[in-house]
């Protein structure tokens, strides 16, 4: 009977993937003090859901999924023996207003999740004025920010039917019909195309796409450090590795309206992520004249400058069975950020530019193989030293997530405002579109981000005077 048990039991296990032992072992090198990598997740209601009827919901749709019913061990996941424990992961706690919400995020963001439970919890936080909220905080192990999307699904309801079709995620996000309908699509306009132009010889397409490939390995192994910018630390502390210093703020941003990101594309026939980068960029730039008066910016210098820019890649999509969506299919290239370009129009064609090449299936590749060997094959040791030793030569962590343009209720409450908070060594800057607004937040340490509610406003400021000048010859590069 012992011996069955423990063959019964191993058949329960499933083993972690290579990225996401990664993540529950530890990217990083000890020395640096990272916290554990935990995503939050902050629904923002002006009445709070039943309780009960979230607990219901979750029960029923993310319980049973394997990776949300399990405790790790010995890096697999091994599904709980009973029912889910509500008084442990379902808290309640009492703010004073919207503020304390937000001091809640702040004081909570960093706090690891307990190993000998189920890595999530849910807090619902009721505001005695203001509006309240629900924060759910789940460890990357389990999955990355799109798996939770497909998750959480089947608890998203709006009123005109289908959630994930309203999505704003490729086709290849939301399964084989829709991948097989855009695909017809393309390959009409592909044909469509090659009447219209000569055809390039299949030897040309080869070695460009070889050329991208190996830019992507090489955008991983060999990536130059940042210039010594004021908003980032000094090259001697980023030697051998930045330590994650402890003094992280949250910063929540306010909404920033859709439409004046829409009239930036309108203007110069750009993406929608072209004009966020575009403008966080001209942010940087700004920050660093006006308010840390930074001469290698003010004085015109060439500077090197990137983010880590998190790009969710497609991944098996089944709307009855969300648990082959749960996965951490992300690659993070390194993307330059053109502070040293004075113009707003200049640093929107260099965003451009360098958004083309991640469109490069090539590109890409040979990011994501990079990424794949390093997480699965080379020894933990060697990896964390190669993961230490990037992340300390970027200036910030970019993750922008496309939602819904109407809102969503979940457990029968409309949901008013979303923030996805991460912490980092470096800025951590995440952006969410949903509704009608981009939510977006910054975590910063103030000794070099002082006053990140500037930074937000240059931001938006940036984006006005990128809407104020037509050209549409950026996007064409």
């Amino acid at each position: 009977c012992i011996r069955l048990a423990m063959v019964a039991q191993q058949r329960r296990r499933r083993a972690l993937t290579p990225v996401g032992r990664s993540w529950l072992r530890g990217l990083y090198e000890p020395e640096m003090k990272m916290p554990e990598p935990i995503v939050t997740v902050v629904f923002y209601f002006d009445k709070l859901p039943d309780k009960l009827t979230w607990v219901g919901e979750f029960e029923q749709h993310l319980w049973p999924l394997y990776r949300f019913g399990s405790v790790v061990v010995d890096d697999a996941f091994v599904p709980v023996d009973g029912p889910m424990d509500c008084s442990y992961h379902f808290v309640d706690q009492e703010v004073e207003n919207e503020a304390g919400v937000d001091h809640f995020v702040q004081s909570a963001m960093a706090i690891p999740l307990q190993r000998d439970r189920p890595l999530w919890r849910v807090f619902f936080l009721q505001a005695k004025n203001g509006r309240s909220a629900v924060i759910f905080r789940m460890h990357h192990c389990i999955t990355d920010g799109i798996g939770a999307l497909f998750a959480i699904l089947p608890m998203l309801k709006c009123n005109e039917g289908d959630v994930l079709s309203k999505i704003r995620l490729p086709a290849s996000f939301k399964g084989k019909e829709a991948s097989a309908r855009v695909s017809a699509s393309n390959e009409h306009a592909a044909a469509t195309k090659l009447q219209r132009t000569p055809s390039r010889s299949w030897l040309s397409s080869m070695c460009a796409s070889v050329v991208m490939f190996f830019r992507g390995v090489f955008s991983v192994l060999a990536m130059k450090d940042d210039s010594e910018l004021k908003f980032g630390a000094p090259k001697k502390d980023r030697k051998p590795f930045l330590r994650y210093s402890g003094r992280h703020v949250f910063a929540r941003m306010p909404p920033v309206p859709a439409e004046a990101i829409k009239a930036v594309r309108t203007a110069h026939g750009c993406t929608f992520n072209d004009a966020v980068m575009a403008a966080l960029a001209g942010a940087f730039r700004k920050y660093g004249i006006t308010d840390l008066k930074d001469p290698a910016l003010a004085e015109g210098r060439s500077v090197e400058c990137k983010a880590f820019m998190l790009i969710g890649l497609p991944r098996p999509v089944n709307p009855k069975d969300a648990s082959v969506s749960l996965a951490n299919n992300i690659v993070t290239p390194p993307f330059r950020l053109p502070v040293d370009e004075s113009q707003p129009r200049n640093r929107l064609r260099a965003i451009v530019a360098a958004c083309n090449d991640l469109k490069s299936k090539s590109y890409i590749l040979g990011i994501k193989l990079t990424t794949k060997l390093i997480t699965s094959m080379v020894p933990v040791s060697v990896m964390r030293k190669i993961a230490s030793e990037a992340i300390s030569k970027c200036t910030c962590n970019v993750s922008n997530m496309p939602l819904l343009d109407m809102p969503v209720t979940i457990a029968g409450e409309e949901i008013k405002e979303v923030q996805v908070v991460f912490v980092n060594n470096i800025p951590q800057i995440t952006l969410i579109s949903y509704g009608d607004h981009l939510c977006w937040n910054m975590i910063c340490d103030p000794d070099f981000i002082p006053d990140p509610a500037a930074f937000g406003k240059y931001f938006v400021e940036e984006l006005g005077n990128l809407a104020s000048v037509t050209d549409s010859s950026v996007a064409r590069g």
